[in-house]
């Protein structure tokens, strides 16, 4: 029952029980994800699924929050350009997992925060978790394989809904377009999604692995691909000096 931990500046990665955990950390801006928090997390979830003493990660937010996506601070001026580089890395990572992962979701998933659990092997939130995918409402467009994802997972219809209007929605509609397995009560869900990443990595390594791999195959999206022309397009309309205010507005 070894307790191993990395502390990097926006993320704290321990391992104990054949279990990677990722806490991102920065309680205090709701887990907003900066640039440094991108480098951060891709350094973890490579750390962790290269580590022979993890079996399965699992991905969390400090403070009852999960993220409140991006930090709107590094989309204002010059610095966007530096984000979609990270965002397109980050999901590189994510997409070449070789270990099953596993999102706790409390409070808050916004943006990436959502889009990011449509590549978790599974998912669990919280009873008072909202959830919100407003890219229309800062001027921009889906990112993170979402508007292929998104589609497949929820159905066209609800994705068209989520997409074109950036509403938030609740713990109930999150299992109901498939974005989470289970719900738990307010501070539950990562003593159930450590539940499940203990019965997953109990299991023969080599089976895991292997049942990962050719569930992937089979999906049949070149996601790195559908991620490089979203944020080619995200990145155009950031620039834009409509969106450029609407960022101003909403940070």
């Amino acid at each position: 029952m070894s307790k191993d931990k990395t502390v990097a500046s926006d993320v704290l990665l321990t391992t104990e029980n054949r279990i990677g955990l990722l806490t991102l950390n920065r309680p205090e801006k709701l887990n907003a994800i900066r640039l440094q928090t991108y480098n951060d997390i891709i350094y973890a979830l490579k750390t962790a699924d290269d580590s022979s003493e993890c079996n399965c990660i699992v991905i969390t937010g400090a403070g009852g929050k999960f993220t409140a996506g991006n930090d709107l601070a590094d989309l204002v001026g010059d610095r966007a350009g530096k984000v979609m580089e990270a965002v397109q890395s980050l999901f590189d990572a994510v997409t070449t997992l070789k270990k099953p992962l596993i999102a706790a979701v409390e409070g808050v998933a916004v943006g990436i925060g959502t889009t990011f659990l449509l590549h978790c092997d599974l998912a669990v939130a919280s009873t008072d978790t909202r959830f919100r995918l407003p890219f229309v409402n800062l001027g921009v467009c889906p990112e993170g394989g979402s508007s292929a994802l998104l589609p497949r997972t929820a159905g066209v219809k609800a994705a068209n809904e989520l997409l074109l209007t950036g509403r938030f929605f609740s713990a109930d509609e999150a299992l109901k377009f498939g974005l989470v397995n289970t719900i738990t009560e307010k501070g539950c869900s990562l003593s159930k999604a450590m539940e499940y990443a203990l019965s997953i990595a109990e299991q023969p390594p080599a089976a895991v692995l292997a049942t990962k791999s050719i569930l992937r195959r089979h999906q049949r999206l070149d996601i790195p691909q559908i991620v490089y022309d979203e944020l080619e397009l995200f990145l155009k309309l950031t620039l834009s000096a409509e969106t450029q205010v609407r960022i101003k507005k909403y940070r």
